[in-house]
């Protein structure tokens, strides 16, 4: 079975505090772009218009420096509780129509749109599994969820994100190996070792 793409959407977690970088990490720069602005041009680049921009702290500010006409924008008030509350608010925002949702995290720069198009072609052979990224022997985000799995995304709660539910489907989950996706900048520390790697992610997001 080959599922089409046009009604997936993406949501993307930007509603962290940010409180072991010190700073906004939607806001830091890699590549002369925030690192939230790589997140939406990735995911603009297989999906259109159909993102959803989830933010919580420092949403003002988030919102001044960075250009979010095109995306849907919800705002998750209680973002202090932890990443599931902003999954839910994810849910919630999406069409009625939505087949599928792509989940990512705002501070994965080394993720492009070539990686999110593997992730929905593995889907389109099995709409309904999840398919998820696969790395350091360990597996999450970004993934695609079918809709039928929305209601247990909304469900979800604490700030484990939606590891509890893949951990409950590992059986059934498509795993496409994804090295880049086990880094993410939590740290000064990650956000170093950011500008050491070399990486070709800064020209390939027009891959469709």
């Amino acid at each position: 079975m080959n599922a089409a793409i046009d009604n997936v959407h993406a949501v993307i977690l930007a509603a962290g505090a940010s409180s072991r970088m010190g700073s906004p990490k939607q806001l830091l720069v890699w590549q002369d772009r925030p690192l939230l602005t790589h997140a939406i041009d990735s995911a603009r680049a297989v999906l259109a218009e159909r993102i959803v921009v989830i933010l919580g702290a420092n949403a003002e500010a988030i919102n001044t420096a960075i250009d979010l006409n095109g995306v849907s924008v919800a705002l998750n008030p209680d973002w202090a509780d932890g990443m599931a509350g902003s999954i839910k608010v994810g849910i919630q925002a999406l069409p009625a129509t939505a087949s599928a949702v792509l989940l990512m995290l705002c501070d994965q720069p080394l993720i492009n749109a070539a990686h999110l198009q593997s992730l929905l072609l593995a889907w389109q052979q099995a709409p309904e599994r999840i398919v998820v990224s696969q790395y350091a022997e360990s597996f999450g985000v970004p993934a695609v969820f079918p809709v039928a799995f929305f209601a247990q995304l909304a469900g979800l709660t604490g700030d484990r994100g939606a590891k509890p539910l893949l951990m409950q489907f590992e059986g059934t989950l498509v795993k496409v190996p994804l090295p880049e996706a086990e880094l993410d900048i939590d740290t000064q520390g990650d956000y170093q070792r950011l500008h050491t790697h070399k990486s070709d992610a800064a020209d390939d997001c027009g891959t469709t």
